[in-house]
This record gives structure tokens, sequence and C-alpha cells, in this order.
């Protein structure tokens, strides 16, 4: 199994109606292809891991880098693992303009993703330094974990 972690950068800053369309096609597309991982937004970057079979995240990333609503794709080497991190797909979601942690696409999965750091830096600690520096670029974090 193969998991693929990148960053890139929003054309514009995604409106509600942009993340709710990129979540659905997400969601469709990786059940489809047998895909999991996680993807997060947040201030005009995108942060995402998928994780799968090596073929099935190949082709997922391929057309996620021909998408013309972000630029900018960076890519780290993929790596081969033998157990996912994500069960499921999860897009956590935080508005442009503020941190929501009761909206509906997902803001409270910063918050379980916050959480289940350690779980995560246990079987991947490159995956976990990537959502930690993530998490570092919010000006608002106090909002979701309530300090």
């Amino acid at each position: 199994m193969k998991r693929l972690i990148y960053l890139s950068s929003a054309v514009r800053l995604a409106t509600r109606d942009d993340l709710a369309q990129i979540l659905g096609a997400a969601r469709r597309n990786n059940r489809r292809d047998g895909v999991t991982g996680l993807l997060m937004y947040h201030d005009g970057t995108f942060l995402q891991i998928l994780e799968g079979e090596e073929t099935a995240v190949d082709r997922v990333f391929e057309r996620i880098a021909r998408n013309d609503l972000h630029r900018g794709v960076q890519s780290l080497p993929s790596s081969q693992v033998h157990e996912r991190l994500f069960a499921d797909w999860t897009m956590a979601f935080a508005r442009p303009d503020a941190l929501c942690v009761n909206d509906d696409l997902g803001a409270k999965a910063f918050v379980a993703v916050r959480q289940d750091l350690d779980r995560i830096e246990a079987s991947d600690k490159r995956a976990a330094t990537f959502v930690r520096r993530f998490f570092s670029t919010f000006r608002d974090l106090g909002s979701l974990t309530g300090r």
C-alpha cells in the first residue's frame, strides 16, 4: 500500500460551496478507487494525505495535480505502508474568515485529527510532522482546541 502527502495553494480563497464540491467529489472518487486519507484546507492551503493501492493513489494524485483549483502542488516522496492511518475519507474544514467548530463540512475533524496525532506519529512520523506544521499556520487554533 502507498501513502502520498502533498501541499498546494488554492488559486483563490475557497468558498464554502467550493469546499463542499471538492469534498463531495473526493468522497465519491476515493470510495470508488479504494483510496482513503485526510484532506485539510485552511487560509488558501491544502494538505492532503492519500492512502491505498499504488496504482489507485497514483491515478488519484494525477487527477488532483491536473485540477485548476490549485497550483504549486508539492508532493513528498511516497512511502510504502502496511496499514492505513485514516480509515475514512475526512476533510477537516475551516472557513477562510473564521474557524467554526460546528461546521457540517468537518471542522470537528480538525479537533479529532489534532487529538489523534500521537497515534498518527506512532505509525508515520513524517505524516504527523506535516499535519503539525499545517496546524502551526493557524492564527486562531485556540478556538478549536478550547485553549
